[in-house]
């Protein structure tokens, strides 16, 4: 299989540009803990999404520039996540198309997990640009699932 690639609003970013890659999904969504008379904790969950933040070393590559960020875009992830055998993607994300296809890989255990390259549709500010102690550029750009 080749080198998956980050695709950015149809950009599909060089190697260069995104050095030092890294890739966090979290979620996010409206929901509050609860307390009953007794102590006892309940979660009331109205709404989920997730989070995408992506950073990597170097500067911002010029083409993250051109993209408009007052509209939603999608946005195609190198790293895939990994999925119980049967599991369903969340809502919103689609897994990508070949050469990224799915793979299962059985462990030592008989464990099988799924591997899915992912792409969704999200909405985002442009990227930020930050030097570290050693004065090496960085940027990140952090994306919420539309």
């Amino acid at each position: 299989m080749t080198q998956p690639t980050l695709v950015i609003a149809g950009v599909t970013l060089s190697t260069i540009g995104w050095l030092d890659y890294e890739q966090t999904i979290e979620p996010i969504g409206g929901s509050t803990l609860r307390r009953m008379s007794n102590g006892a904790a309940f979660k009331l969950t109205h709404w989920r999404k997730w989070r995408i933040a992506i950073s990597a070393g170097g500067w911002v590559p010029a083409a993250l520039n051109a993209i408009n960020y007052d509209q939603p875009f999608e946005i195609e992830l190198p790293m895939p996540v990994a999925l119980r055998v049967g599991e369903s993607l969340p809502p919103g994300w689609v897994a990508r198309s070949a050469p990224y296809a799915e793979h299962t890989v059985i462990d030592q255990a008989g464990v099988s997990t799924r591997y899915v390259y992912i792409k969704m549709t999200v909405i985002a500010e442009p990227p930020s640009q930050r030097h570290g102690r050693s004065n090496a550029p960085a940027w990140e750009l952090i994306c919420e699932v539309a």
